[in-house]
């Protein structure tokens, strides 16, 4: 099945404020090194307003980031052309925060038809409580929660996949 990873608003100046953020990037870092690995789609989005991708999402992400003003990633033109493009059926969405522009985005791109997952290891919100009912609100609309490991080992299939070893380091990490 066709997979997009959508990286949601890693930004420096909200991502200090996120409840947690320090496992939330172990655990993005690492899908996104493994969806690199295996040649997984990736789009990057950031909010207008709230300066660049943090760091560790930067220097490994092989994409440009697509500025928006909507929350919903659904509401920007070129998100969507560049979704239309990749053509996925699931799509895997990470970032911050789970309850505005995550929750927004999987809704909205739920309606469209595509399956949708949010690997809630790699999403944060400001406040605990928001992202747990972010992510209530989206079980209740059939997105499907899931985690960064889960996302990897379904891409992968079975241990004898060709890039299986290179796949466990990043996970050890």
């Amino acid at each position: 099945m066709k997979t997009a990873l959508i990286v949601i608003d890693f930004q420096e100046r909200l991502a200090r404020h996120i409840s947690g953020i320090d496992e939330v990037l172990k655990n993005s870092v690492k899908l996104v090194k493994a969806c690199k690995i295996l040649e997984v789609p990736m789009i990057l989005t950031e909010q207008i307003k709230l300066g660049a991708t943090v760091k560790e999402i930067r220097e490994i992400i092989d994409v440009k980031p697509i500025e928006k003003s909507s929350f919903s990633c659904a509401g920007c033109p070129e998100f969507n052309r560049m979704l239309e493009k990749i053509n996925p059926r699931r799509c895997v969405l990470i970032g911050i925060e789970a309850h505005i522009c995550v929750l927004q985005t999987a809704l909205d791109l739920r309606d469209r038809g595509y399956e949708i997952h949010v690997a809630v290891d790699c999403t944060g919100s400001r406040r605990e409580l928001d992202k747990q009912i972010a992510i209530q609100r989206m079980i209740m609309k059939n997105v499907t929660p899931t985690t960064s490991e889960t996302v990897i080992y379904e891409i992968l299939k079975t241990a004898q996949h060709e890039k299986f070893k290179q796949i466990l380091e990043i996970v050890k990490e």
